[in-house]
């Protein structure tokens, strides 16, 4: 049996669906055992006992389905798999009881805990004893990692029609388990005498798969001579039994193979995360390396690393600065805007940056939308609520707060057929006036005639741009396009400013920069003058 395992799973491809592992209660002794004892007791094979504390068909160490299932904290995805193995190993102990009552002695007691001390000082708490304690045989659980032959990667394919299609790539498969129930003579009596019961839970096998490893290790134990320990032997026969190829067909997609793909991946998923949480990671913003748990991963974006402290005090600094375009991952090579998942989780302490974030984020939203203006009535003042409304072809806009019907180019009233009036003009009559009404068309006017000089409207999105200092190439941080400063048109690169008459630097760029290039050259000077002095000068 141990051979065609082999070569069953020294194949490219290792056919593992788990279709075939459906159990009924038909063709499970086991489950019918656990239903119902006394109807074991009457079957033809089983003899029958003076007494019932001899009854071999009553097997009180034998944990029930409920029990394996708690014990083993099983997920639900791998509820009916836990099931199978619970009823096979109920089906073998209670067979190793009905043909040899449960016997023990002291001796064999104290070689049994020994060589599960063993085993776990070699594997950790993956092994332990599931059984109560005293009671016998001893039941223990050991679970193995599952090694992949080739490069650590496995591709997970599933069948269709069409032939294998790829599912994704793992490293890290779910565990095997293994179960084995001591009889209470081991290891002292010879193995020919009395057989541990041992089955297997395999997450990626297929049932007539598993039922070879499952010989394969029952081969094993037959072969044990008096007094040898078998457990270490198991382990390392079922490792080396379970080496997982490079690609691993999961069987056809309409038997569940997909759904058998999906767990697969999420285990590796968790794996990792685990790993990540654990391992130590350089965070891009202090250069410290702080343990994966202490920071945030940028699972939804970029998948990369920052420390808790860091993030946080950026993420804060940038919402009280009403900057949430910065949010941004720290990598300098990488800067993809942080998840928002991401956001709440480092302000969820602070629910006034938690709603100013909200706030500036919906407000960002529409600004990007070129359909999308505001109400100039509600927000006449500047300090009112910012009401959005929908802009058609014609730039005709209606509030749906106020009501008001206006133009979405100069927020007046909606005016069709005709073009915009001209605001300063408007002012201008009006800050010709008396009373007011005339103050305060004046403060407008000098506020308008000064944005007119410093700053211009991106042509793509229309968003107000103020230029400080700089070249003629601007970036529009709403729409994240390029435009000329001088011609006020869009632009990519620089090859604009080689083919137009527009210049990359004017002259007052050029004035600025030599202006303080020479202040620069007062300041490096003086310094020089005060070095070169200080060689003069006696320090007492």
């Amino acid at each position: 049996m141990g051979s065609r395992w082999r070569q069953k799973a020294r194949r490219d491809k290792i056919g593992c669906n788990g279709a075939d592992a459906a159990l009924t209660p038909a063709s499970t002794p086991a489950l019918a055992l656990a239903k119902a004892p006394e109807a074991a007791d009457e079957s033809a094979d089983a003899p029958k006992p003076a007494t019932a504390a001899a009854d071999p068909a009553v097997v009180p160490a034998i944990p029930t389905l409920a029990a394996f299932d708690t014990l083993l904290g099983h997920e639900p995805e791998v509820q009916a798999t836990s099931c199978i193995a619970a009823m096979r190993f109920q089906e073998e102990l209670a067979g190793m009881r009905r043909k040899h009552p449960a016997k023990t002695s002291a001796e064999a007691d104290s070689q049994q805990m020994e060589e599960f001390e063993t085993i776990q000082a070699i594997y950790g708490d993956t092994a332990c004893v599931i059984s109560a304690e005293g009671e016998r045989p001893l039941v223990l659980r050991l679970e193995l990692p599952v090694e992949v032959r080739e490069g650590g990667r496995v591709t997970l394919l599933v069948g269709t029609a069409d032939g294998p299609v790829p599912a994704g790539i793992i490293t890290d498969m779910p565990p095997a388990k293994l179960y084995c129930a001591l009889p209470g003579s081991y290891p002292i009596a010879a193995a020919g005498e009395e057989l541990p019961a041992i089955t297997l839970e395999v997450e990626h096998l297929e049932a007539h798969a598993l039922a070879l490893v499952e010989e394969t290790l029952r081969s094993k134990a037959a072969a044990r001579a008096e007094g040898e320990p078998l457990l270490f032997e198991l382990a390392t026969t079922l490792q080396e039994e379970l080496l997982v190829p490079a690609e691993l067909l999961l069987g056809d997609e309409e038997q569940g193979a997909m759904d058998l793909a999906l767990r697969l991946l999420a285990h590796d998923r968790r794996a990792r995360d685990e790993r990540r949480q654990k391992e130590l990671q350089a965070c891009p913003v202090c250069f410290d390396e702080v343990p994966g748990s202490r920071g945030v991963f940028f699972e939804d974006g970029c998948d990369h690393f920052a420390c808790g402290t860091c993030l946080g005090e950026m993420v804060r600094l940038y919402i009280a600065e009403a900057n949430v375009d910065s949010l941004r991952c720290p990598v300098t090579a990488c800067r993809e805007p942080l998840a928002p998942s991401v956001v709440k989780g480092l302000v969820a302490s602070d629910p006034a940056a938690l709603a100013r974030w909200e706030e500036l984020s919906l407000t960002h939203c529409l600004n990007q939308m070129q359909d999308v203006t505001f109400c100039p009535r509600c927000d006449a003042d500047g300090d009112g609520p910012r009401i959005p409304c929908i802009k058609d072809e014609d730039h005709m806009a209606n509030c749906s707060v106020c009501g008001f019907v206006f133009c979405a180019r100069c927020k007046g009233v909606f005016h069709p057929g005709t073009e915009c009036p001209n605001q300063l003009d408007s002012l201008e009559a009006r800050a010709a006036g008396r009373g007011p009404d005339a103050e305060k068309a004046k403060m407008e006017l000098m506020t308008m005639r000064l944005l007119a000089q410093t700053t211009k409207r991106c042509p793509k999105c229309g968003e107000g741009i103020e230029k400080t200092d700089g070249c003629s190439k601007v970036l529009c941080q709403n729409c994240k396009s390029y435009f000329c400063w001088r011609c006020n048109k869009e632009i990519k690169g620089y090859d604009h400013f080689a083919s137009s008459d527009c210049r990359l630097f004017d002259d007052d760029e050029i004035r600025r920069w030599n202006q303080q290039m020479r202040t620069v050259d007062r300041e490096q000077a003086r310094a020089q003058e005060a070095r070169f002095l200080a060689n003069f000068i006696d320090p007492e």
